[in-house]
C-alpha cells in the first residue's frame, strides 16, 4: 500500500497525529534552553553546558540514517512507537538525575527517541504528499514547532522559577502518552520490504566515527594533559572508523548504510552541506541567547523566554510563506540566500551590540531571524527531495535529517568550546572565586548566597565590582561565539548558489526535476 494513495481525509488525520508527536517531543528543546542556566547553577559543570544540547543532538543525528533504512523495511509505525517509548522513559530519568553527567547521559538517550520521531515525521510528509504539496505541508508542520516554541519557554521559565528545573521534564509527559495512543490508532500498517538490506557493519563503524569525533570536539576546550591524550585517541578512532566505513559503503554501493551513489547528484551533496550549516543559527538563539540574557544581564527565566517565543512565532510565519513560494523554481536560490544572509547579519549584530539594546529592539532582531531561517530550511529540504529519485525518498530524507541534527551537535560542541576558550580563568580566594565561577552567575539565588559570604568576610565593597567583571568575562566569550557563527552564513550562501544557480537549465521530466 502506497501512503500517497490514501484518502485525503485520512492523510490529514495522520498529519494531525504527527503534529501532536512533534509538539510533545520538540517542546523539550525550548524548555531545556530556558532552564539550562538554572540546571547548571544547581548541578554545576558550566564547562559541560553545551553537552546538555550537543549530546542530545549527537544521538539524534546518529540514529537518523537508522530511521531511514528501518522505516523502509518495517514501515513508519513500527519505528515511531518504540521511539516515543524511548523518549518517554528517558525524559523521566532526566528529571531524577542528580549529577550533570547523568543528566547529559539521559538527555542523550532522549535524543535517540527524538531522532526516531522526527525522522518518521519528515519521511511521512514525503510519502504522503506529491512534490508540489510537500512544501506547503512542511510549512504547515511548523504548527507543531510553533506551539512548542510558544509554550515551551514560558512553561520552562515558570516551572523552573516556582517548582524547580526537575519538573520541566515531568510536566508534559501526558502529551507523550497521548502521542503514543494516537499513532497506535491512526498510522496504518505497511508490509515489510524485506528486499531492502540493513548494513549492520556500516552502521557500527558510522556510529563509532560520529560519536568519537563529536565527543572529542566537545572536550577539546578542557585544559588537561590526560584530556589531550583522550582527544588524540578519539580522533584516531574516528579517523580509522571513517576510513573503514567509506570502504564498506563503496563495497555495498546502493545497499549501504548511507547510499553514497546519491553524492553524484549536486542537489544531494550540496543539500547535505547546507543542512549542516542551517542549524548553527538555531544553536545560537536556543542555547547561547538565553545564557546571555540570564547570565550576563541577570534577566529572570520568564523574561528571557519572551525572545524565544517571538522567534517561534516569526519562524512559523516564515515557514508557511516560504512553503508556498518554494515551488517556484526561479525563487529557490533567492529564498535560500535570504535565509542565510539575514541570519548571518542578525547573529553578527548580537556580537556587535553585545545585546546592549532595548528589549523591543532585541525582539525585532530575533523575529527577523526567526522569519528568515525557514527559507534556507525549505530550500534545502523540499527542493532536494523533489530533485532526487522517488524510490530513495526515505534514505534521502533521513540523510538530510542526519546532516541537520549532526550540524546542531557539531555547532554546540564547537561553539561551546569557543566560549570556554574565550573566557579568562580567575584564581581568587573564597568567596571571590565563587562569583567568578560561571556556574553561579546564572542563578540569582546563588548570587545572593555569595553576597552574604562577602558580607561575612568583610569584602562587600568588592562584590559589585567582582560580579560586573565576571559577567563581562561571560559577555566577551559569547561575543566571540556570535561573531564566529555569523561567518558560517557566507558558506551557506555559496552553497545555495552552487545548487540553485542553474535553475533555468533544469528540465521538468515526468513531474520531477533533474539536473543537467
Amino acid at each position: 500500500m502506497k501512503l500517497s494513495s490514501l484518502e485525503r481525509k485520512l492523510k490529514v488525520k495522520i498529519m494531525l497525529s504527527l503534529f501532536v508527536c512533534m509538539f510533545a517531543t520538540t517542546i523539550y528543546q525550548s524548555i531545556v534552553s530556558i532552564s539550562g542556566p538554572s540546571i547548571i547553577a544547581d548541578l554545576g559543570g558550566f564547562e559541560y553546558y553545551a553537552w546538555l544540547f550537543s549530546g542530545f543532538s549527537l544521538t539524534s543525528a546518529v540514529c537518523a540514517p537508522f530511521v531511514g533504512k528501518l522505516t523502509k523495511i518495517y514501515g513508519p509505525k513500527k519505528i515511531m512507537i518504540p521511539a516515543l517509548f524511548i523518549f518517554l522513559i528517558s525524559t523521566i530519568l532526566c528529571g531524577i538525575s542528580n549529577s550533570i553527567f547523568l543528566l547529559i547521559f539521559f538527555r542523550s538517550i532522549q535524543g535517540i527517541g527524538l531522532g526516531g520521531v522526527l525522522g518518521v515525521v519528515w519521511i511521512m510528509i514525503a510519502l504522503l504528499w506529491s512534490p508540489n504539496e510537500r512544501g506547503k505541508w512542511l510549512g504547515a508542520t511548523a504548527a507543531g514547532f510553533t506551539l512548542a516554541g510558544l509554550i515551551g519557554p514560558f512553561l520552562g521559565a515558570y516551572v523552573t522559577q516556582f517548582l524547580g528545573w526537575r519538573w520541566v521534564f515531568f510536566i508534559t509527559i501526558p502529551a507523550v502518552i497521548v502521542s503514543i495512543r494516537l499513532i497506535s490508532k491512526v498510522l496504518p500498517e505497511i508490509e515489510k520490504d524485506m528486499s531492502t538490506k540493513f548494513d549492520y557493519r556500516g552502521a557500527i563503524f558510522f556510529t563509532l566515527f560520529a560519536s568519537s569525533f563529536l565527543f572529542a570536539l566537545s572536550i577539546i576546550s578542557i585544559d588537561s594533559n590526560k584530556i589531550y591524550i583522550l582527544i588524540s585517541i578519539l580522533f584516531l578512532i574516528s579517523t580509522i572508523s571513517f576510513g573503514i566505513f567509506i570502504y564498506l559503503e563503496i563495497k555495498e554501493k546502493d545497499e549501504g548504510f548511507i547510499d553514497i551513489t546519491l553524492f553524484k547528484y549536486k542537489y544531494f551533496s550540496g543539500g547535505m552541506l547546507g543542512n549542516l550549516i542551517i542549524p548553527i543559527q538555531f544553536v545560537v538563539y536556543s542555547i547561547f541567547l538565553p545564557l546571555s540574557l540570564i547570565g550576563v544581564y541577570g534577566l529572570s527565566p520568564a523574561k528571557a523566554s519572551i525572545p524565544l517565543i517571538v522567534n517561534a512565532i516569526s519562524l512559523a510565519i516564515g515557514a508557511n510563506l516560504f512553503g508556498y513560494l518554494i515551488s517556484k523554481v526561479r525563487l529557490q536560490m533567492w529564498i535560500a540566500i535570504f535565509g542565510f544572509l539575514v541570519n548571518g547579519i542578525c547573529t553578527f549584530l548580537f556580537g556587535l551590540t553585545d545585546l546592549k539594546i532595548s528589549f523591543i529592539n532585541l525582539l525585532i532582531l530575533v523575529s527577523v531571524q526567526g522569519f528568515a531561517i525557514p527559507g534556507a530550511f525549505q530550500a534545502f529540504m523540499v527542493c532536494v527531495q523533489n530533485a532526487l529519485p522517488e524510490e530513495k525518498i526515505e534514505i534521502v530524507t533521513s540523510s538530510l535529517q542526519f546532516a541537520r541534527v549532526f550540524g546542531i551537535s557539531l555547532a554546540g560542541s564547537i561553539l561551546g568550546g569557543i566560549l570556554i576558550i574565550s573566557m579568562v580563568n580567575y584564581d581568587f580566594e573564597s568567596p571571590r572565586n565563587e562569583i567568578y565561577d560561571p556556574d553561579n552567575i546564572t542563578s540569582t539565588v546563588k548570587i545572593e548566597e555569595i553576597k552574604q559570604k562577602y558580607i561575612s568576610s568583610g569584602q562587600i565593597d568588592l562584590f559589585e565590582k567582582d560580579l560586573s567583571i565576571s559577567r563581562e568575562n561571560l559577555r566577551n566569550g559569547l561575543r566571540v561565539v556570535y561573531y564566529g557563527s555569523s561567518l558560517t552564513s557566507i558558506l551557506g550562501i555559496f552553497c545555495s548558489i552552487y545548487i540553485f544557480y542553474d535553475a533555468s537549465r533544469r528540465q521538468f521530466l515526468g513531474g520531477r526535476f533533474k539536473t543537467e
